[in-house]
């Protein structure tokens, strides 16, 4: 079946109570003319329902509004127009002010309520307005926060290069029988893995981070990422596949060892001491994919976005990190338009697979 014209919509309650309101009024206002008709005449009730009009207008919607009109001008006509109970008007006179008056009355009626329409648009886009600036502001305030916060990670990270520096020269000059050179040097260490992440996520977030891409062997790559982290790593046996033969790729190398640093750091930290890492190395399609894998506990599930958060640590993380490791691998991946992502191996233990599209050209 085809229907023509606007669907209509249902009344609201609103409306209902505003129909309902407006018979009450019609009928309230009509008996108290009615009882001063005596005194005041006819055209006395014309300006009282005129008045209630105007008053609907401004605070309801249009069809009470139109209802008002139209049922003052029938009740105006049938009590007050002589011959009155009746809607036949014997004066000619008086058939032009009950035209004028049913004009006047919808015209009233309409007009008031587009008048209070339109001041409620105003008022809508007034509101609005203030809520894009209210958010605007707190936007320009938590910004200005931030760059705050990262300025005094900053400014902390550099001033406590100096004392680290100065424990290190410390040491040296302790010798290596001093009982208590490895702990402090244990302790300056991670120490200066702290200060360099801090550092290092000050950069990433600021968006200082700027690739320099050049020819590299993976081979280099993958040395620059173990070498730093003999010591971490001197409890697992670290193996590496699928690196032979692979041809140059274009892109920045020490930005990705520090990436695959972060996660080989990590693993060592997880994976049970004497249980291997193995890392594997392909181009795919067009992309370069790393691979590392240990034998600890896995990723906790529903944790395998959050892990890559910043301070983000898992529940049995043990005391002494900061949650930045991974945060900051995924940051210098994306700033090498590649990303990170990690899953649980079903033999157990996590694999998180750093992949970045690359150029590759034989050697």
């Amino acid at each position: 079946m085809k229907t023509t014209g606007r669907n209509k919509q249902p009344l609201t309650v609103s409306e209902v109570g505003e129909y309902s309101w407006g018979f009450t009024l019609i009928f309230v206002l009509a008996s108290a003319c009615w009882a001063l008709l005596p005194y005041t005449g006819p055209h006395f009730a014309a300006l009282v329902f005129l008045l209630a009009i105007v008053i609907a207008g401004l605070r309801w919607n249009r069809g009470p509004v139109l209802m008002m009109a139209t049922m003052s001008a029938l009740v105006w006509n049938f009590l007050f127009i002589p011959p009155q109970w009746t809607l036949h008007i014997a004066s000619p006179q008086d058939v032009v002010m009950f035209v004028l008056f049913f004009v006047v009355a919808l015209s009233m009626g309409h007009l008031t309520t587009c008048l209070r329409a339109r001041e409620d648009a105003l008022q809508r886009h007034h509101h609005e307005r203030e809520q894009l600036l209210a958010e605007k502001h707190r936007a320009e305030l938590l910004a200005e926060s931030e760059r705050l916060h990262r300025t005094l990670l900053d400014s902390v990270s550099h001033e406590l290069k100096t004392p680290i520096a100065i424990i290190r020269t410390a040491l040296d000059g302790l010798g290596e029988g001093n009982p208590f050179a490895a702990e402090i040097e244990t302790a300056n260490r991670r120490l200066q893995r702290i200060v360099e992440n801090f550092l290092e996520i000050t950069r990433v977030e600021s968006d200082a981070v700027r690739p320099h891409s050049e020819w590299c062997e993976i081979g280099d790559v993958l040395h620059s990422a173990t070498a730093p982290l003999q010591r971490e790593l001197g409890g697992h046996p670290v193996t590496i596949n699928g690196n032979e033969n692979l041809p140059l790729v274009m892109t920045d190398g020490r930005l990705l060892a520090q990436a695959l640093g972060n996660v080989l750091h990590n693993a060592s930290i997880y994976a049970p001491s004497g249980t291997p890492i193995e890392v594997s190395v392909a181009v795919v399609d067009g992309a370069l994919e790393l691979r590392v894998r240990d034998h600890g506990p896995g990723v906790a599930e529903g944790t395998e976005s959050r892990i890559f958060e910043k301070f983000f640590r898992a529940p049995d993380s043990a005391a002494g990190g900061t949650g930045l490791g991974l945060a900051i691998s995924r940051g210098l991946m994306r700033a090498l338009h590649g990303d990170i992502a990690a899953q649980n191996q079903p033999g157990g233990g996590a694999e998180f697979i750093l992949r970045l599209p690359v150029k590759t050209r034989l050697a």
